[in-house]
């Protein structure tokens, strides 16, 4: 039997069958969506949220105000409820990474051809996809329950913040998985970061009702800046997004060079 646990036999061809980059891909992405648990893990807390904003926080808090202007409160905690959700499939990706490492299934990897490059760019390009749909998926829900109506080009600009941001914290992900070997402290880390992260920030309350200190730790935190970036997607197109989504990519770049480097310190130590 495969070390993978993917195929049945011996004989029979992996599911990741394949040569080089598209096989390299296929194998990731089995990894990361074979882990049912772990998928529903990563799912429910957003989901969670979703429906108790959508059935009674929404009527119950009316409008806020944000940098001068009133809002909805739907239009406002929005990003952050499609946050909540990236953020839960970006840990996924370090906890399938863990995984991986633990049960030795990297080793398979020396049985076929394949260079480092596929290697890391399977495993960024992978992640990056689970993490972009799930967030997708969140949007779509939130904008669903909460009867939302944008013009195209604020759709448009979401989805251009939504797959930077998945680039980004996906490969975040994934440095915190080759920096914290072990996947139980992976699992308690992680569990207990997000929800640090993310009611950390001004996801779903306005910066000017955090405390001092928490405004301080708010503009050190990435999802406060990820959030940001969605909301004046969602508030102002491109227009007035362009700043957050340019520090988004910039942030995107840097976390994938530090999560490949470390990838291929692991791959030439196989």
């Amino acid at each position: 039997m495969s070390l993978s646990g993917l195929a049945d036999d011996d004989t029979a061809a992996p599911p990741w069958h394949g040569s080089g980059f598209t096989a390299t891909l296929r194998r990731e992405w089995l990894l990361l969506t074979r882990d049912r648990a772990g998928l529903l893990l990563a799912a429910v807390p957003a989901a969670v949220y979703v429906a108790l904003l959508a059935t009674s926080l929404a009527d119950l808090v009316g409008t806020v105000t944000y940098r001068g202007r009133i809002l909805d409160y739907p239009d406002f905690v929005v990003p952050g409820l499609v946050f909540a959700a990236l953020l839960g499939a970006a840990t996924a990706t370090g906890t399938a990474l863990c995984r991986e490492r633990a049960a030795g299934m990297a080793l398979e990897l020396l049985s076929y051809p394949l260079t480092r490059w596929q290697y890391v760019a399977g495993k960024l390009l992978a992640g990056s996809a689970l993490v972009f749909g799930q967030a997708v998926a969140a949007l779509a829900v939130s904008a669903a329950l909460f009867g939302s109506r944008w013009p195209a080009e604020r759709w448009a600009a979401l989805l251009c913040g939504l797959l930077l941001a998945a680039l980004a914290f996906n490969a975040l992900g994934l440095l915190l998985g080759t920096v914290v070997r072990e996947r139980r402290r992976y699992g308690v880390l992680v569990n207990v970061l997000v929800p640090v992260l993310l009611f950390g920030s001004p996801a779903f309350y306005p910066v000017e009702h955090l405390g001092p200190v928490q405004r301080v730790l708010a503009d050190v935190n990435p999802v406060s800046h990820g959030v940001a970036a969605l909301r004046a997607a969602l508030l102002d197109g491109f227009a007035g997004a362009w700043p957050h989504l340019v520090l988004l990519g910039a942030v995107a770049v840097v976390a994938a060079a530090g999560a490949g480097r470390r990838l291929v310190r692991e791959f030439r130590a196989l």
